[in-house]
């Protein structure tokens, strides 16, 4: 969780060096062990440094390698180093770090380095020889980089906010983004609520030269991939080898490390596994989890899952109680580390749980984000049989399907086959049928637009909008496979990280994803839809992969842990009169951007029955007004 700042002045003055020290110490929050510049000429890098693992006790950014003429600035972990070391030629000690790796991947691969690298990312090379800067974000886009280019300068940092204070950044509000986050709107990966701040979107590569600039994408999944075994077996085997050296190679670090513990199966395997390396090298280092509990809202509580895997030994559990937590009470600060409103919720919950991190000097803490999209996803599984023709399979997977979902085999067959292939202005017609017969299928997607001033919907195109970047796209995904690689590549994802970046940063930790391991990801996109999905087994070839690791109740459960109540419940009891100065208000925002009658009406709703209402109608309008009030 370190941090990098940087400026080229393209129109050739000199940087003055207190003002890169000055926008260094910006994220002086996140550099524990040391801040450095280094500054020469139109060009200046900034670093701060947080130590994690052995070889980044003896880094020092940035780095000017007089040999090459380069000089680097990196916030990284470069997983492939034993690879590396033999391409580039370096020995692979403790002594060289994961940055010197990366410079002279650069030195002899250019612009392809990025692709050669495997870990998590953020970067920026200065090239004397070319007078041209590089700049790289990691595959997933776990690590930030924002950035300003214009034709006078190029600024960029991990955290927005760091570009806010430049006085050469004009901060004019983003409207279009403003109208994307109301209706959680998230696929344009770049643009943020400044018009003139940008997102690097993952996988991508910037080249800035005085006269020139270009982004590029270096790699991207591939769909028509396919991997094809012999067995489950093999497939179990596969992904269980993957899904090791995902968490092994996290674990590489001189300090204590923690782990997210809900409950469920991908944060139980995350440690399990944790436990099993450890268990190997015949270790007895106790590894910490960290765990929310609820003693009133039982539906939340998981401490009955979560205690099996403490029962396998050598863990240090730590728990939370979130019953009484409040959704907006920690709002303000969260904001102003943020810098922006984001499309998260749930960071309260995260926010609380962070501070127990950084009282245990936790310096990486692995989560379980999200494993579904990486492992699973099931939604054109049927329909997927229906086209191939396979009745037999068919018939016996909506079998299990109805059973599962407590549903008749026809509302199910309607919802898995009928549904998806009926266009778009006939499903309002069969949603008023199936009420109309008193059947509880909802077959029409939510959606926050109502929220949305009608004039503020057309001065941004905000319906063509939301078709081009995700309806559209989503129609074309037309198999499972189609629809895995669109939730793998969505823009929520690659937000959500952003978000837990810039909080961990605030608790000088690091936030890893095993689920998020490229390596990984790539194999499940590639396996048969079969390995993923199963007689109503999601995730089939992970549960498979667990045996002998895992719980046998948590590998073979078919619930999973919702804290949406304690959101829903907690909004209303604790942030009424927020709810209440901020709805009611007459301010730009209403005047705006909202439909201030329509978010009363559904307000008044949440009120009588907090079940009947998504408080996320609310809790976006809400947060989007404090922010252009206090943060802005």
């Amino acid at each position: 969780m370190s941090a990098i700042t940087g400026i080229f002045r393209r129109d050739g003055q000199n940087v003055d060096p207190a003002e890169i020290k000055n926008m260094n110490d910006k994220l002086a929050h996140r550099g524990l062990d040391g801040s450095r510049t280094w500054c020469e000429g139109s060009v200046a890098f900034g670093h701060q440094m947080l130590h994690t693992t052995q070889e980044s006790l003896h880094e020092e950014l940035p780095l000017d390698d007089d040999e090459s003429g380069l000089v680097i600035t990196a916030d990284a972990r470069i997983d492939n180093r034993q690879e590396l070391s033999k391409e580039l030629n370096i020995e692979d000690t403790e002594v060289i770090s994961d940055s010197y790796y990366i410079l002279k991947a650069y030195e002899k691969w250019g612009e392809n380095c990025p692709d050669k690298l495997l870990g998590d990312f953020a970067f920026a090379i200065w090239d004397k020889n070319n007078q041209k800067l590089f700049c790289a974000r990691d595959h997933m886009g776990i690590k930030p980089f924002y950035y300003r280019l214009s034709d006078n300068v190029f600024f960029f940092a991990t955290e927005l906010k760091t570009l806010k204070y430049q006085k050469e950044v004009p901060l004019k509000l983003n409207e279009l983004r403003i109208a994307d986050y109301l209706i959680s709107l998230t696929q344009d990966k770049e643009i943020t609520f400044y018009d003139n701040i940008f997102r690097l979107p993952p996988a991508s590569f910037l080249n800035i030269s005085v006269n020139k600039s270009d982004k590029s994408c270096y790699w991207n999944f591939d769909p028509n991939k396919e991997t094809i075994m012999g067995s489950d077996e093999e497939y179990a085997l596969k992904f269980l080898e993957l899904f090791t050296e995902a968490v092994s190679c996290r674990m590489r670090s001189s300090f204590p490390i923690g782990f997210l513990l809900s409950g469920g199966l991908d944060s139980s395997s995350i440690v399990s596994t944790a436990r099993k390396i450890l268990e190997d090298k015949n270790s007895d280092r106790r590894l910490e989890t960290f765990s929310l509990v609820f003693d009133d809202l039982i539906e939340c509580d998981e401490r009955e899952y979560i205690n099996k895997v403490i029962s396998l030994g050598n863990l240090e559990p730590n728990f939370c109680n979130a019953d009484n937590f409040s959704p907006l009470s920690e709002i303000d600060e969260i904001l102003a580390k943020v810098g922006e409103p984001f499309n998260v919720p749930n960071t309260y919950l995260s926010w609380e749980i962070y501070q127990n991190v950084e009282k245990k000097d936790i310096r990486i803490l692995f989560d379980g984000f999200d494993g579904d999209s990486t492992v699973f996803y099931e939604e054109r599984y049927a329909l997927d049989l229906f086209r191939e023709m396979n009745f037999n399979k068919l018939f016996k997977e909506i079998k299990f399907m109805a059973k599962w979902n407590g549903i008749t085999y026809w509302e199910m067959f309607i919802l898995a086959i009928i549904f998806p292939l009926t266009p778009d202005f006939f499903k309002n017609l069969i949603q008023k049928v199936l009420d109309h017969l008193n059947i509880n299928l909802s077959i029409i997607e939510e959606s926050t637009i109502d929220i949305v001033k009608n004039e503020f919907i057309r001065t941004t195109n905000l319906e063509n909008r939301y078709q081009m970047l995700y309806k559209d796209p989503l129609s074309k995904a037309s198999t499972n496979k189609l629809r895995h690689h669109f939730a793998i590549s969505s823009g929520i994802l690659q937000h959500a990280m952003e978000i837990f970046d810039v909080i961990a940063g605030n608790f000088s930790f690091n936030h890893v994803y095993p689920f998020f391991d490229v390596r990984l990801v790539e194999f499940c996109l590639s396996i048969p839809k079969e390995q993923k999905f199963s007689k109503m087994w999601d995730r089939i070839v992970m549960r498979r992969a667990m045996e002998n690791i895992l719980p046998a109740e948590i590998q073979w459960r078919t619930t999973k842990g919702n804290l949406s109540l304690n959101f829903r419940r907690n909004m209303l009891f604790y942030d009424k009169e927020t709810l209440d100065k901020i709805i009611f208000k007459d301010d730009e925002i209403t005047r705006n951007f909202i439909n201030q009658e329509y978010l009363i009406e559904i307000y008044n709703k949440y009120k009588d029955d907090f079940t009947s209402v998504d408080p996320l109608y609310m809790w976006l309008p809400i947060v989007l007004s404090i922010w252009m009030e206090k943060i802005c």
